[in-house]
């Protein structure tokens, strides 16, 4: 008989809850195997494993569940059938060595229990695991399922490719240094130089910060297993810069060139051109917009027809209400939009925003490894997947909707998040502004 309960590795329990953070938690299978103590008697072995999930404590019930609460502030259903799984192949792993035949020691079952989960075998790993070994591991757990983000998901495909990249560049870095890096070398200094060797590639100030952010999630888990106390990380110094990149959106004037243009000659623009005016009169980010389909199609009550679906990125569920230019798109293809890659789109809808004639200059600077550029583009050539969200929240600002209705549309919880894909200049704001009561009320004085 094996019994299996879960604990925290630190529960935090003289920390406020605002100030929490995600903590390792263990299994602890008990089977019944001992050992003599000095006086005689005996105590019991409990398998400790490491489940490479974390969690807020207050999010956590403890006993008797050992699992994490209902509440909409945390992913709890995914995370719960994770653990779910987890103590499920514990009892199979136990269950199949004593039909073998074999007596389940630490070891056996901790081996089969790896094996289960597709997790690397400590006998494959070397005593004292080194960072490379570490990074490989990382991610093969993070690409399998066994280890998920800190609000209890998976991790998405893009996160697992910036692991990857990171992996990458990371041992790049060591071939230039002629050194292998272990934990205790991750310091000020190793982060001057992986600097240097970004800004000598050119590399913009948010690629670098994207693999310093990568760096740290990796170190900090490996520092939850107790492979390293390393502190350095924490310094205000290590830090992941980023920049804000400029970007456009699309004004209402230039959507409608788009959506007039005959492109029955040319399916491939016609639907990567219809499926992006979906992202710009929805405000949704391209994993959301491009898989609309008749099941999030609803009417509420007094007939408005709404979009209604759950945002794959936040888990965020939103209602939009479905404008005439977007309905005519969904009937165009009987409400479920056609299949379409992100990749793609991001080229053709360049070719869309040529022939709509959107062929202004745009300056964009940009910061490159460590230098600063400018350059001339024509406004067609800066349109990809995202400005469709960001040209959807614009537009609705713009039209004189409140923020605080266009964040319930856009899935933004804050409104600094929101405002930084607000592209609306100092002219257009007064003009907005001069159509508000406040400013056009004429006062007669007697």
């Amino acid at each position: 008989m094996i019994s299996i309960f879960f604990k925290l590795k630190d529960p935090q329990k003289s920390v406020t809850q605002a100030k929490q953070k995600p903590t390792l938690i263990f299994m602890m299978a008990s089977f019944k195997l001992t050992e003599a103590k000095p006086d005689g008697s005996f105590r019991n072995l409990p398998l400790k494993y490491s489940t490479g999930l974390k969690i807020k404590p207050r999010f956590w019930t403890g006993k008797p569940d050992y699992r994490a609460k209902q509440t909409s502030q945390f992913e709890h259903e995914s995370f719960n059938v994770r653990m779910d799984d987890i103590e499920n192949a514990c009892k199979i792993a136990y269950r199949e060595l004593l039909n073998e035949g074999v007596n389940p020691t630490l070891d056996t079952l901790k081996e089969r229990l790896n094996k289960k989960l597709e997790k690397p075998s400590n006998k494959l790993l070397p005593e004292n695991e080194n960072f490379d070994q570490f990074i490989d591991r990382y991610n093969l757990e993070a690409k399998s399922g066994i280890r998920i983000s800190a609000k209890g998901r998976p991790f998405k495909m893009y996160t697992l490719k910036n692991f990857k990249t990171f992996s990458v560049q990371f041992k790049l870095f060591e071939e230039e240094k002629k050194k292998l890096y272990n934990f205790n070398d991750i310091n000020i200094d190793f982060y001057d130089d992986f600097m240097k060797f970004f800004n000598a590639k050119k590399y913009s100030p948010n690629t670098s910060g994207r693999h310093i952010k990568s760096l740290k999630i990796i170190m900090n888990a490996a520092k939850d297993e107790g492979l390293h106390n390393n502190t350095e990380i924490d310094k205000r110094r290590f830090k992941a810069i980023s920049a804000e990149v400029q970007s456009i959106y699309l004004s209402e004037t230039e959507l409608n060139a788009m959506a007039d243009l005959d492109l029955s000659e040319l399916p491939f623009l016609d639907v990567t051109r219809d499926v992006f005016l979906v992202g710009c009169y929805t405000a949704q980010r391209f994993s959301d917009y491009s898989r609309i389909s008749k099941e999030h199609i609803r009417v509420q009550n007094g007939g408005v027809r709404v979009i209604d679906i759950v945002q794959e990125k936040t888990g965020e569920r939103v209602l939009i209400p479905i404008r005439p230019e977007l309905e005519r798109i969904f009937s165009k293809y009987n409400y479920t939009l056609p299949k379409t890659y992100e990749q793609k789109l991001n080229k053709r809808i360049k070719t869309v925003g040529e022939k709509a004639k959107i062929s202004e200059k745009v300056r964009i600077t940009e910061f490159r490894g460590g230098l600063k550029f400018e350059k001339d583009y024509f406004k067609y050539d800066l349109i990809k997947t995202h400005t469709a969200r960001r040209s959807g929240c614009t537009n609705m600002y713009l039209a004189g909707i409140p923020a605080i209705d266009i964040m319930k549309i856009s899935g933004h919880k804050t409104e600094s998040e929101f405002l930084k894909y607000i592209k609306v200049t100092k002219e257009q704001t007064a003009n907005n502004l001069a159509l508000h009561p406040y400013f056009n009320h004429i006062r007669i004085v007697r």
